[in-house]
């Protein structure tokens, strides 16, 4: 397992290179779907891509995510070497951890991604840890809408087994990536 930091301009560069991986596989989304807060970030990146695609976001994370900010400020003012090993710690503690939907809080598709018909979506978010976030967002963007062609996408998978994984991914092998927006950046 390591850390990978991205600045802005790393970070653009890898959302080309999914969306390159996306493009290759003959996959042309109509909808690019982020999961917010990071996969807004990737899905924005990713739209200059795939000039004809519509960007939508959804908001659901695990409540662990936000219990975190309350740290956030005294984690910037510590040493990267520290900071990545307390990474590393976080990502084995949730590994251990058994994972399901029903971890996740009530989630309710918004009424503007029901309803869509025949169409192509790309479902993208920063990273899957446990899976679940990805999982619940695609079963409910397949509920509402059973015509469309569904494709996931994500910088990385941190774990070596996800209730989902993603069809695409530049990184599968528990990379942790620390984001340009991470509290510790």
């Amino acid at each position: 397992m390591r850390v990978l930091t991205l600045d802005s301009a790393a970070f653009g560069r890898i959302c080309r290179e999914l969306a390159g991986l996306v493009a290759a596989s003959g996959f042309e989304p109509q909808l690019i779907v982020g999961i917010r807060r990071g996969g807004e970030y990737v899905a924005c990146e990713m739209r200059p891509c795939f000039s004809r695609a519509a960007l939508g976001f959804v908001g659901l994370q695990r409540p662990s995510t936000s219990r975190k900010r309350i740290f956030g400020k005294a984690l910037g003012r510590l040493p990267r070497p520290l900071l990545d090993r307390l990474r590393i710690i976080e990502a084995y503690v949730l590994a251990g951890r058994r994972r399901s939907v029903s971890d996740l809080p009530p989630f309710q598709l918004p009424s503007s991604l029901t309803g869509l018909g025949q169409i192509r979506v790309l479902l993208v978010d920063d990273a899957v840890d446990s899976g679940t976030t990805m999982l619940r967002v695609a079963e409910a963007l397949r509920c509402g809408n059973p015509e469309i062609e569904l494709r996931t996408a994500a910088i990385t998978v941190t774990t070596a087994a996800p209730l989902t994984r993603p069809d695409y991914a530049i990184y599968d092998d528990r990379t942790l990536i620390r984001f340009p927006w991470s509290m510790d950046a």
